[in-house]
């Protein structure tokens, strides 16, 4: 609306007073010196905002990579797990043989129709008092994609993918061993003895919890209690935590910013280039006013709205 105005009035009173036109220029030389310091102004805001957001996104990667690393060793434990003679005889071959294509996460979404073996599976009878679910669960776990389901040669990804680690979340996989191993194990002891694992296998599902948290788990020998703490730590803090901080470093750039850009782009076009081009090729007022308009105009708006964007940056930044 400033700028309107001012565009109007000044054209109006150049009209009325031509003697008005040097001034006009010497106004004109005075909007390129000021467009080029808000320029200097608005590059700078910009690169440092860019820098504290390229360090923030290095803090946190330090913290992804020691979480990651959390689940790399969970995850080999139940790497371990899965292969161990764990489970009641029949039910891998059940599960693997009869329902090979089906993963965890499409049985627990069978409501949504997309998967005809997870409703077939969800219409069998439960043949090994419902831990079936949890081998389900201990092999989503070692999923890196979650459309997936052969977890022969599982991999350790540097990073995992958001999708996977979402779906994790969603299912609050890890949970499982915590109520199989440990609210419900009275329920499930003949289906999952843990004295069924070979002793080699609960040398190394050991030796990975301790590589996972040695503070938690240096002092615990191999039973149903460490598996359950383990998938609680797991499915409550450790993917989670990793979920968040992995989409934090996925930022777009800060609406500030871009209207700031926005901002320097204005300034650029007509307080710069529009009175240069217009100086050497098309000496006619009506540049000048629109250059001096904009540019005043932009100014006007940063004083006024300083206060508010300033409160906005410092609440940020808490």
């Amino acid at each position: 609306m400033l700028c309107g105005f001012l565009i109007y009035a000044i054209s109006q009173k150049v009209n009325q007073q031509p003697d008005l036109l040097p001034v006009l220029e010497k106004l004109k030389y005075l909007a390129v010196f000021i467009s080029c310091i808000l320029c200097t102004g608005f590059v700078i805001y910009i690169i440092s905002r860019i820098s504290n957001l390229k360090y923030k996104g290095v803090s946190l990667s330090d913290e992804i990579d020691a979480l990651t690393q959390q689940l790399h060793h969970f995850r080999s434990a139940v790497d371990v797990l899965v292969r161990s003679k764990l489970w009641v005889p029949g039910l891998k071959s059940y599960i693997d043989e009869e329902f090979g294509d089906l993963n965890y996460f499409m049985m627990k979404e069978f409501y949504k129709g997309r998967s005809k073996l997870a409703v077939e599976y969800m219409e069998e009878n439960n043949r090994y008092g419902e831990t079936e679910q949890l081998y389900l669960e201990s092999k989503a776990l070692l999923l890196d994609n979650p459309r997936k389901s052969d977890v022969t040669n599982y991999s350790s990804p540097r990073r995992f993918s958001l999708d996977i680690l979402q779906k994790w979340m969603e299912h609050k996989c890890g949970s499982g061993l915590w109520y199989y191993f440990g609210y419900k194990y009275s329920n499930f002891k003949e289906e999952l003895d843990v004295n069924r694992v070979y002793e080699r296998h609960q040398e190394k599902i050991l030796d990975y919890a301790v590589r996972m948290d040695a503070q938690r788990y240096q002092d615990m020998g191999f039973s149903e209690e460490l598996l359950s703490r383990m998938g609680e730590q797991v499915s409550e803090i450790i993917i989670p935590k990793l979920y968040n901080l992995q989409k934090q470093t996925i930022q777009k750039l800060p609406p500030a910013v871009n209207f700031i850009y926005i901002l320097f782009i204005v300034v650029v076009i007509f307080g710069l280039f529009l009175p240069i081009v217009s100086s050497l090729f098309f000496p006619a007022p009506v540049y000048s006013t629109i250059a001096i308009a904009v540019v005043v105009s932009v100014v006007a708006f940063i004083a006024l709205s300083l206060y508010g964007f300033v409160t906005a940056e410092i609440n940020q930044e808490d």
